[in-house]
């Protein structure tokens, strides 16, 4: 296998639950993002985001094509645009790893004119992102499931 694609995939606390509740092998899009799932391959990473909290928690293998499917997973929404994905990573919540903490290592924090510029590449989903900002948060993940720090919740606004 090749060097992976890296895609932005976003969720919430509860969109990351009901993931993982029933399984965590199907991972779900907007009607709207169609195009750009279909641009996804196999063995391409997802990089799992959680929002409000602005963590990273998570890298998923993408292990099929896109397809469209409405069988419920979430309670409130459909995402019918959905790959099959195995997980890599796996953090919970409180042990991921806040994005700002890879501020000096990731591209999407090179603006330095703008400090909130960043927020827009969480904005998203699916999103391309360069190779070097996912190999980054692959090794931080790796390093953060075998050394897990457990930091409590806070939400707060994406800055």
């Amino acid at each position: 296998m090749g060097i992976p694609t890296y895609w932005l995939k976003l969720y919430t606390e509860v969109t990351w639950q009901e993931f993982l509740n029933v399984g965590g092998e199907i991972s779900g899009f907007r009607e709207s993002r169609w195009s750009i799932v279909q641009q996804i391959e196999p063995g391409d990473y997802l990089i799992c985001y959680l929002t409000r909290v602005s963590r990273l928690i998570g890298i998923l293998e993408v292990v099929s094509e896109a397809f469209i499917d409405t069988t419920p997973i979430w309670k409130n929404d459909v995402f019918p645009c959905r790959l099959k994905v195995k997980p890599v990573i796996r953090l919970t919540p409180e042990t991921g790893i806040p994005i700002k903490h890879l501020r000096d290592q990731l591209t999407i924090f090179e603006n330095r004119n703008n400090p909130s510029a960043w927020i827009g590449h969480v904005r998203s989903a699916p999103a391309k992102w360069e190779t070097t900002d996912g190999e980054v948060i692959v090794a931080a993940l790796k390093e953060a499931q075998q050394n897990p720090v457990i930091r409590p919740l806070t939400k707060r606004r994406e800055r």
